[in-house]
């Protein structure tokens, strides 16, 4: 379920009809990374257990690649999956076997161009001058004067509670190369 407002009648008499007996059931968002019952669904399942879902969109809403995800996991355990409101995705026959391994590869290959693409965006932009990761907490020159206070002998818990930042960030800084 995606919601707590939402009932389950409907998809249990599904699974029911379909000879299920044993049912998970978890009223959280497919979103959301705090899914104890998928969790435990996941850990049970053993070789020869077959995981009938009523849609795919029921098991996460995180997207195609935590989907392929999550029944790579049913599978690798030695069980099988099918979703009654796809038919193509059961891999208790045959053919399900092959469209799930074809949707998995398109996937997989989906996942590997995105990679190689924000990579190339991110160094254009690195040698345009883009700087990432978050912002220093201390300025240039706030760094140089507490470097250099540190380095007198003072102690990083004092410089520290001067410009209001933990000491581990006094302790991190670096003299800069000439």
């Amino acid at each position: 379920m995606s919601t707590h407002g939402q009932v389950l009648d409907i998809q249990e008499l599904q699974l029911r009809a379909e000879g299920c007996t044993r049912i998970y059931a978890e009223k959280e968002s497919g979103i959301s990374a705090k899914r104890p019952v998928l969790k435990r669904l996941l850990h049970e399942v053993k070789p020869g257990d077959v995981v009938i879902f009523a849609a795919l969109d029921r098991l996460t809403r995180e997207g195609p690649y935590r989907t392929l995800a999550i029944l790579e996991l049913i599978t690798s355990g030695g069980a099988t999956y099918r979703s009654l409101a796809e038919p193509w995705a059961d891999t208790t026959t045959e053919l399900g076997e092959v469209l799930a391994a074809l949707v998995g590869y398109i996937a997989r290959k989906t996942r590997q161009d995105i990679i190689r693409r924000t990579s190339a965006g991110r160094q254009r932009a690195r040698e345009r001058g883009v700087k990432f990761g978050r912002r220093p907490k201390l300025s240039p020159q706030q760094q140089a004067l507490a470097l250099t206070r540190r380095l007198a002998g003072e102690r990083p818990e004092t410089i520290a509670q001067s410009y209001k930042v933990s000491a581990s960030t006094i302790m991190r800084l670096k003299a800069k190369p000439s």
